[in-house]
């Protein structure tokens, strides 16, 4: 299975946070883990990381995002000379996200996708902890 080289990942995502400096805004950032589609809605000025599985799932099962991310913010943090307190100097907030539920083992990416429609189109820097449910074509953040 092909992989993408972590550094260069980590990298791309300090470069867009860099380009970004002054907004307060969600970066979307889908991911696939070979066999499932989550997504990870990350707000760097706030250092906050939202995980939203259709299946519930916790964002500790991908260790190696998670990480990857954490670091990815650090960096970004040293780089844009950001000042946290010693309380707070370690602790990137991760929050998972009570969403939609996919009712089968296929739905996954139509989710994400829709996931991302709603976060777009409403323009959110933060995602409510529970993402109300009406039907599998109209949920709103």
């Amino acid at each position: 299975m092909w992989k993408l080289d972590p550094e260069n990942v980590k990298n791309y995502i300090v470069d867009m946070f860099l380009g970004n400096i002054e907004s307060d805004k969600l970066f979307l950032a889908p991911y696939n883990s070979g066999a499932h589609w989550v997504l990870f809605a990350i707000n760097a000025v706030s250092e906050v990381i939202y995980y939203l599985d259709p299946v519930h799932g916790n964002y500790s099962n991908h260790p190696e995002i998670k990480t990857m991310l954490d670091t990815a913010l650090k960096v970004y943090r040293a780089q844009r000379g950001a000042k946290v307190s010693k309380q707070k100097s370690n602790n990137i907030t991760w929050i998972s996200i009570k969403c939609p539920r996919q009712t089968n083992n296929i739905d996954c990416g139509y989710y994400v996708l829709r996931f991302m429609k709603e976060i777009v189109e409403k323009n959110k820097t933060i995602i409510p902890e529970t993402v109300r449910y009406f039907s599998l074509y109209d949920f709103h953040i």
